[in-house]
């Protein structure tokens, strides 16, 4: 059994925490952590976000050569991982969703918008993927590297969203909080509601910073998990 603090087992508690709060992806979505002083990374499998354990986790190299296999087969659609981790040196963390109110907001063509304050942490800094189609492994990675550019988050047209972060924590968080606001848009939208202006989005997103929000909201997150 691995420690609680052991990344294996922090990546198994961060997919129970999006699966709690409806961001499961069936057999499909990842999460990934960048492995410190090497060219790999952490990567879950095919499965249910809230059935992973530390155990089915691999490590996987930018070459997608396996470095230590986990007890379940990795996905194939990890390619971008690497691809990202390579061009976004500063991203120590990657999660993958096709969580219910992204996906439905991306058939819309609409952008992200400041239609809730937590919104104000994404202001300008979420980028869209008009996907024409289906795509083998090795053109996805570069494909997703030129559409996310700088930005924090990709909404991919019919499909879900990509987080990208610094930590793990904060990539969960703005990924579970994403999935939240695409909701709040989308009720919205439909009775004519209408998004702040990104000044005020912009004060809310100072706010947010600077009391720790998404520090806040791993540790109660967490905390709420039951052992496993």
């Amino acid at each position: 059994m691995n420690a609680p603090g052991d990344v294996r087992h922090l990546i198994a508690a961060a997919r129970r925490i999006l699966h709690r709060e409806g961001l499961d992806s069936q057999i499909g979505g990842h999460v990934s952590v960048r492995v410190p002083g090497e060219d790999a990374f952490w990567v879950t499998p095919y499965q249910y976000f809230d059935e992973t354990l530390p155990e089915h986790v691999s490590k996987v190299g930018f070459d997608l050569g396996i470095r230590e296999a986990g007890t379940i087969t990795s996905s194939p659609g990890i390619n971008f991982h690497a691809a990202v981790y390579e061009a976004r040196p500063e991203i120590n963390s990657i999660i993958h969703t096709h969580s219910r109110n992204i996906s439905t907001l991306t058939t819309t063509a609409e952008p992200f918008g400041m239609y809730y304050t937590y919104a104000g942490l994404f202001l300008d800094d979420v980028a869209f993927f008009e996907d024409d189609g289906v795509h083998t492994p090795d053109e996805e990675g570069p494909l997703i590297v030129k559409a996310l550019g700088s930005k924090r988050a990709l909404l991919m047209s019919h499909h879900g969203a990509v987080n990208v972060a610094d930590t793990l924590e904060h990539c969960t968080v703005e990924a579970l909080l994403l999935e939240l606001c695409a909701g709040y848009q989308l009720a919205a939208m439909a009775v004519g509601g209408k998004p702040l202006p990104d000044p005020i989005a912009a004060t809310y997103r100072d706010a947010y910073l600077r009391h720790g929000f998404r520090e806040q909201m791993w540790d109660a997150n967490l905390r709420r998990l039951p052992p496993f």
